[in-house]
């Protein structure tokens, strides 16, 4: 495979990792906290992902066996770091399973509206568990294929909408729901998970591993400001959770249910590639047996929903804004110790952008053990 494949390659690996259920809550999101703050936060957190993508494409070059998150966190700031990287990682993909089998059960609701979104849910989950316990085999060319699908349908109702935008569902402002972009944007943006596989797939390349990194960190994020445009000026104010449904008025019951019938394809597909590596997770770093780390996994998400975590915007808003933030604080102060140990010094530029970050991150967090607690 010659360079210039590899790097198409590497892209689509960052670019397919991000493209996901987050797509979906962007739209709702934007309208409640208002439209220009959204893509004002777009914008703001794009620039920011982009960077901190490409700081931990600079750690993994610059280590040299490759890890995970919590081994690189262990490397380089120490075990009671990786501790907590453990528990942001456990607490991430819990709430990242939560988001896709909500999402799941409101998809399979609005396709087959006589079954309960509830009961839909149960079903997606026992489904998931029934798969995950069989052999694994081609599950990340099936999500591939499914992301592949799900980019066209989204591009093509996007631009199937544009006619019927109205300039009016752009306005209002609601600066008390600010949080509630930037949690769904994180969740959104987010592909670090992915970055060591790109290193190993380019060779260490460090020229094409930046660069693979900018271009796939980027665009996603082209598509997502084109559905948030094309769903918010159409729907306004009749915008869905899971930005599909709400569409029925203007696009017609047709197009909701093929939506409905991809996005739970993707989404399905998803649910059963990050169960599976949320069991070897459970194997490998808490040293679990493989009996007891298939039910957790399995029956973990039933566990939250019916404690009552069942808000797919507050789901994912969380995982954004806690987890997702968390490992942005980790790869910043990892980063910022590999450049340390380096050069002996940090740049003055390197004290106010962490502390910028860092600031970010500890309001995010703060909002939504706020809204946890309050609302």
């Amino acid at each position: 495979m010659g360079i210039e494949m590899k790097f198409i390659g590497a892209v689509l690996i960052l670019s397919g990792m991000i493209i996901g259920a987050g797509i979906f809550a962007i739209p709702f999101s934007f309208v409640r906290a208002g439209f220009f703050i959204g893509m004002a936060e777009l914008a703001v957190l794009t620039a920011v992902v982009v960077v901190l993508h490409r700081a931990y494409g600079e750690i993994v070059l610059a280590t040299e066996n490759s890890h995970r998150l919590p081994g690189y966190v262990r490397l380089y700031l120490g075990r009671r770091f990786a501790a907590a990287a453990h528990l942001s990682a456990f607490f991430g993909m819990s709430g990242t399973l939560l988001a896709y089998v909500v999402l799941g059960g409101h998809f399979l609701h609005t396709i087959i509206p006589a079954v309960s979104a509830t009961r839909w849910t149960f079903l997606f989950l026992t489904a998931g568990a029934l798969i995950t316990f069989l052999p694994r085999r081609k599950e990340a060319l099936v999500n591939g294929i499914l992301t592949a699908v799900l980019i066209i349908f989204i591009f093509t109702v996007s631009i199937w909408l544009m006619p019927r935008i109205e300039a009016n569902n752009f306005f209002g402002v609601h600066p008390g729901e600010l949080f509630v972009p930037y949690g769904v944007l994180l969740f959104a943006l987010s592909g670090a998970l992915v970055i060591p596989d790109m290193v190993s797939f380019l060779g260490r390349r460090e020229r094409q591993v930046r660069a693979a990194i900018t271009a796939g960190s980027l665009i996603p994020v082209a598509l997502y400001g084109l559905f948030a445009i094309a769903v918010v000026g159409a729907a306004g104010a009749d915008v869905s959770e899971e930005a599909i449904a709400g569409l029925g008025r203007i696009a017609g019951s047709g197009m909701v249910m093929i939506g409905s019938g991809i996005g739970f394809l993707a989404v399905f597909t998803s649910f059963i590639l990050l169960s599976s590596s949320f069991q070897a997770f459970l194997h490998l770093d808490f040293k679990m047996s493989k009996s007891w780390a298939h039910p957790i996994v399995s029956f973990l998400p039933a566990f939250l929903y019916i404690l009552g975590a069942q808000n797919f915007i507050a789901i994912v808003a969380a995982v954004g804004a806690v987890a997702i933030g968390a490992d942005a604080a980790f790869i910043l102060a990892a980063e910022r110790a590999l450049k340390k140990s380096r050069r002996g010094h940090l740049s003055r530029w390197s004290y106010v952008w962490s502390g910028g970050v860092y600031c970010m991150i500890a309001a995010g967090i703060t909002y939504q053990v706020y809204a946890f607690i309050f609302l």
